[in-house]
């Protein structure tokens, strides 16, 4: 392996020279050239997660949100269909919604009083005298630019500012399991991601906030003081003493996956403080109606995933986390706990872990933003060059799941991540095609 000549990071970018089988170049999370190349290939032209069904449940409800630096609103409208729509009036391109979420009928520009209803339609032009004859034909072509393809799964929406190369389930691939699991903890196999999303700062380059998400060699190191203060912990978190893998799922997708460790300890609920059953009566009671006592035992012992959703969606087993790339060195992370319709008991203990966790003065998020903004200081340097990725590479097996290490510390789930992200910066594969 030779080493890079950074002056071709001069202009456009080479990013096929930037990432290899088991390192990559620091200048990956540097470069302004490869952010803005990741923000054309990865977020204007494939699949990202922009919000969930629960927060627009009723027509005319509304979220506004940012891709690719660009304004967006989520609204479900009078028909009950969720759309994508540009907040952006066609006008003169003031930006329409300012609110992060609410309900109405229509948008009104504050600029010249534009108005569009909540399907994207322009409908109220003020002084229309003023387009003489083509008024007509400027309000049936002025409605707002929707997304260019709009899909869920699990509610879960996804969108594609251009068209997409293929499904939303094609991108997806294996990672469905994981959202499979996560739903079967609900009676209803629906979710409610309605509590709020909690805003984190992270000045260090958005992939570094995905990627460290599933990695599964820092806790005993980065969170010390959370085991220390919470005993005992789930299960052990020295990957010699437990069934824990680490996997790449395929199209960039990976994930920690516990069930193997919780189904040999057959106990419900390790995942959520080893609470009993007995805790949760009406909880109980509803799942095993509508699963049956089998699934129901399997679930509660299984638990939720800890999975990375390419690029920008972690299920952090009870909590939802989406990145926002604000620049190389900046992103914001948003949470929200996942609750579960109908299920008080589970719910206020979810919302205070979550608190606990992901809060302002949680344990594990303000670790792991500290740890990021080091990360980012440190690859100012510049030297060494490479950023390696090999551990537990001659340990890696490969089966109908994905590609899989037995060693919770390996690094298989960034070798996954860089392989996809190389990819489809390289155009070898789509933002959602399956990798070859």
């Amino acid at each position: 392996m030779t080493e890079l000549d950074t002056s071709a990071q001069v202009g456009k970018v080479d990013v096929a020279a930037l990432v290899e089988p088991d390192r990559v170049h620091g200048s990956v999370y540097t470069s302004q050239e490869v952010y803005d190349q990741e923000m054309d290939r990865i977020f204007r032209n494939g699949w990202v997660f922009v919000a969930h069904d629960s927060e627009v449940p009723e027509p005319g409800d509304y979220v506004t949100r940012r891709i690719a630096g660009e304004p967006w609103i989520v609204v479900r409208g009078k028909d009950g269909e969720v759309r994508v729509l540009a907040n952006r009036c066609t006008h003169r391109g003031n930006r329409l919604c300012n609110a992060d979420a609410g309900n109405s009928s229509s948008f009104r520009c504050p600029y010249h009083g534009w108005t569009f209803s909540n399907d994207g339609h322009l409908t109220g032009v003020p002084m229309r005298d003023g387009y003489g004859s083509s008024f007509h034909a400027v309000r049936d072509a002025m409605g707002l630019a929707p997304a260019a393809a709009v899909d869920s799964y699990g509610g879960f929406v996804f969108a594609s500012l251009n068209p997409p190369a293929i499904t939303l389930r094609e991108h997806l691939g294996n990672s469905t399991v994981a959202l499979d699991r996560l739903l079967a903890l609900s009676p209803t196999g629906e979710l409610n991601l309605r509590a709020g999303w909690m805003k984190h700062d992270m000045r260090c380059n958005w992939k570094m906030v995905m990627e460290n998400n599933v990695d599964g060699y820092h806790a005993l190191f980065t969170h010390a003081s959370v085991y220390d203060a919470v005993k005992p912990a789930k299960v052990s978190h020295v990957p010699s003493k437990v069934e824990v893998y680490v996997r790449d799922l395929g199209n960039g997708h990976s994930e920690i996956d516990y069930a193997k460790e919780y189904t040999r300890l057959d106990e419900e609920f390790i995942w959520f403080g080893r609470i009993r059953r007995e805790k949760l009566p009406q909880y109980v009671a509803a799942m095993e109606e509508a699963r049956g006592p089998a699934d129901t035992h399997r679930a509660f012992v299984v638990g939720p995933p800890h999975t990375l959703i390419f690029p920008n969606l972690f299920l952090a087993e009870m909590n939802i986390m989406t990145v926002e790339p604000l620049g190389p060195g900046r992103a914001i992370a948003y949470t929200t706990p996942a609750l579960i319709p109908g299920a008080d008991e589970v719910n206020e203990k979810t919302l205070r872990r979550s608190e606990g966790a992901m809060g302002p003065a949680g344990f594990l998020i303000a670790d792991d933003g500290e740890i990021g903004a080091r990360n980012q200081l440190g690859l100012a340097a510049g030297s060494p060059e490479w950023v390696v990725l090999r551990r537990g590479e001659e340990s890696d097996i490969t089966d109908e799941t994905g590609i899989v290490n037995h060693d919770k510390s390996a690094e298989t789930p960034q070798r996954g991540w860089w392989k996809h992200w190389s990819q489809v910066l390289t155009g070898t594969t789509t933002a959602a095609a399956p990798d070859a």
